[in-house]
């Protein structure tokens, strides 16, 4: 059997206490490592997230003034239509009037007694008719 001497017991705590502070070296390198990786990652990230940042804020300033744009556009059409369907009301009062006078006009040429009296009434009618059209500028639109 070997004998162990104080010195080999010394050797041996030199060794394991050499092998501590190289394994806290060690660690501590790590620990410096594995800090700078995070580091750099959250930089990355910083950027990657201020990029998309900036890409939805330029997608969504885009989107608002498509979106605007179609508002303009239909706002216009409805304004349009608003004043077209004022004109087609217009038209259909100033032709009401017209509209209510046909049956007194009916029972007029009822009571006509003769041709001759047709003929005149026939005459007046496409002689005001012919005067209406000239002033409303000759054209058939109402």
């Amino acid at each position: 059997m070997t004998t162990v001497t104080s010195n080999d017991i010394q050797e041996l705590k030199d060794l394991l206490s050499a092998m501590r502070q190289e394994n806290r070296e060690q660690m501590i390198s790590l620990r410096e490592e594995t800090r700078e990786q995070m580091t750099s990652l959250r930089e990355e990230t910083r950027k990657q997230m201020d990029t998309l940042k900036e890409d939805n804020r330029q997608q969504l300033e885009t989107l608002r003034e498509e979106n605007n744009k179609q508002f303009i556009n239909l706002h216009k059409e409805i304004t349009e239509v608003k004043i077209i369907t004022a004109k087609i009301e217009g038209t259909i009062q100033s032709q009401a009037v017209l509209t209510q006078k046909i049956p007194d006009l009916i029972e007029k040429v009822g009571e006509l007694k003769n041709w001759k009296q047709i003929a005149i009434v026939a005459i007046t009618a496409f002689t005001s008719a012919t005067i209406t059209w000239f002033i409303r500028g000759g054209n058939l639109k109402p």
